[in-house]
């Protein structure tokens, strides 16, 4: 562990906040700001007050109801406008009205932005630069500097970057983020410039990076192995364009891989859960393959690495999943053998260390089934089912008869569509038949199935399907392709969550088998007799 830190800095809130789709409220940004506490960034940055009404709303709720332990609030905003004074200036008024202790400026460091975006001369733009930091600093104010477009800027007029460095420095700033704006540098031009321009100036610099050249974590660590002591970024990537520096992935990097403190408490343990949780209230999905906090970071298919992790974990993975609070996942498809499937059950809770018999069985059956259309690697509840089979352990909860569905709409009012399903089944020692109506074949199978099963298990009343997802399995037949269908449903409860996935000629009968394992699993998990 050496001494350097590096402050750590989100922007989730304004810039990630300007991703394409997602429309943050008030509400949500209260709900995000403690889980970025919580994850233990030093700066979160809530957005623009005064230029956007929610952003001001925003900083005078959390000015009464703050209790962040570990991050202190800044508020964006701009340099002066030509021609005013700061003090007069109504936006740089409002940054100080919202009372956060931090105020980060945006400031044209590329002569270009300065002449043709803000159409003022460049020595104007030094001196909005410089007077607009004198007087925050001069109100007691941290101020960082968010020198915008610096790469590309200094690449086409060094001197006038540093230039407007200095000007921010004379102002009293206390830190200079160099803003790769457009995204488009590579780790060797930022240690480059990051390197010269350190050698040029005295106070911190920091690192704010897009990802338009897929290289925003990369950037962002080279920079702080450059000199850089701040670094800016956003949960999960989220961001203009293609998004800035996934926060999560550089901290993890900073604290894993080159063993520095970045993060408060033990949030990196817990960045696994907090990226999670904030993507639930952004309504935008997790990415499976993000690094380290994804679902497959740690997800492992091929027999041959399930070989090599029986032994030792270690041998196929860059860091143990733990770590970030995430965990190791062994998939079952048609690529696995029987140290895949072995570490599979131990995951599920079965030990299964020397049933050869068994494990051979149950790889056949997996790759058959595979072959067949399913897919176990999204489906861990089905493919426990299957085990369970195996093993001898698949209870009977209720037996069917029969089970229909009938559409039908009447000629060019397709609105006027009716669904109904009707299941005839045995369960709680009744025969039991019933009806079930809903928007489409399979909401009405799913509804006659509850209707059929409440009386002798009321327990599914608490099972929630919340996805429900139809994959055509072999296009070229058309209308006769296979079907597989994949089920999510959720405990209301508890939370939990479990996949099942059906495979058919047709999406209804694919459909039934995942809907009525997904109860069936349910039931298990609950520990619920036959009855």
């Amino acid at each position: 562990m050496t001494d350097l830190t590096v402050e750590v800095y989100d922007t989730t809130l304004r810039d990630g906040a300007q991703q394409e789709g997602m429309n943050l409220s008030v509400a949500d940004k209260m709900a995000i700001a403690p889980l970025l506490d919580e994850l233990g960034v030093g700066v979160i940055e809530g957005g623009w007050p005064g230029a956007v009404p929610k952003d001001t709303e925003f900083f005078s709720l959390l000015a009464k109801e703050s209790t962040l332990k570990n991050a202190q609030l800044a508020a964006f905003g701009m340099t002066r406008r030509a021609g005013s004074t700061a003090a007069a200036d109504p936006q740089v008024r409002a940054l100080l009205d919202s009372e956060a202790p931090i105020i980060t400026l945006v400031c044209k460091a590329d002569i270009r932005h300065a002449e043709r975006a803000l159409r003022v001369s460049p020595d104007e733009n030094l001196r909005m630069i410089e007077e607009t930091f004198a007087f925050l600093t001069g109100e007691g104010r941290r101020v960082i500097m968010d020198a915008e477009h610096f790469f590309d800027g200094y690449r086409y007029d060094a001197d006038y970057s540093v230039r407007a460095l200095e000007a921010a420095v004379a102002g009293g700033a206390d830190t200079l983020c160099l803003c790769d704006t457009n995204g488009g540098m590579l780790p060797e031009d930022v240690t480059a410039i990051v390197g010269a321009v350190a050698g040029k100036v005295s106070t911190p610099l920091g690192m704010h990076a897009h990802n338009d050249s897929g290289c925003a974590v990369a950037n962002s660590m080279a920079a702080v192995a450059a000199g850089a002591t701040h670094v800016q970024g956003c949960v999960n990537g989220y961001g203009e364009r293609t998004g800035n520096a996934d926060l999560i992935a550089v901290v993890a990097n900073l604290e894993i891989k080159k063993g520095l403190k970045v993060l408060a408490g033990d949030g990196l343990a817990e960045s696994t859960r907090i990226a999670h949780a904030i993507s639930e209230i952004t309504n935008i999905a997790p990415f499976a393959r993000q690094p380290y906090v994804g679902a497959s970071a740690f997800a492992h298919k091929a027999g041959l690495h399930a070989s090599a992790i029986r032994v030792d974990a270690d041998l196929y993975q860059h860091t143990q999943p733990e770590k970030v609070g995430n965990g190791l996942r062994m998939l079952v498809s048609d690529m696995a053998g029987r140290a895949s499937i072995e570490l599979k059950g131990k995951e599920l809770g079965f030990d299964l260390a020397g049933q050869n018999e068994l494990l051979g069985r149950v790889t056949d059956r997996v790759k058959h089934a595979e072959a067949a259309g399913y897919t176990f690697d999204a489906a861990d509840a089905s493919f426990e089912l299957l085990l369970r089979s195996e093993m001898g352990e698949s209870p009977a909860f209720w037996d069917v008869e029969t089970w229909r569905v009938r559409v039908s709409s009447k000629p060019g009012d397709p609105t006027d569509a009716d669904a109904e399903s009707v299941i005839k089944l045995h369960a709680g020692g009744e025969r039991i038949v019933a009806v079930g109506e809903g928007n489409g074949p399979v909401n009405a199978l799913d509804h006659a199935l509850r209707s059929a099963l409440t009386s002798a298990y009321p327990e599914i009343e608490e099972f929630e399907l919340t996805d429900f997802k139809v994959r055509i399995m072999e296009a070229s037949h058309g209308t006769d392709a296979v079907t597989r269908v994949l089920i999510t449903t959720v405990h209301r409860e508890s939370g939990e969550m479990w996949r099942t996935v059906g495979v058919g000629p047709n999406v209804i009968e694919a459909a039934w088998e995942a809907l009525s394992d997904s109860l069936v699993y349910g039931l298990l998990k609950e520990g619920v007799e036959p009855r």
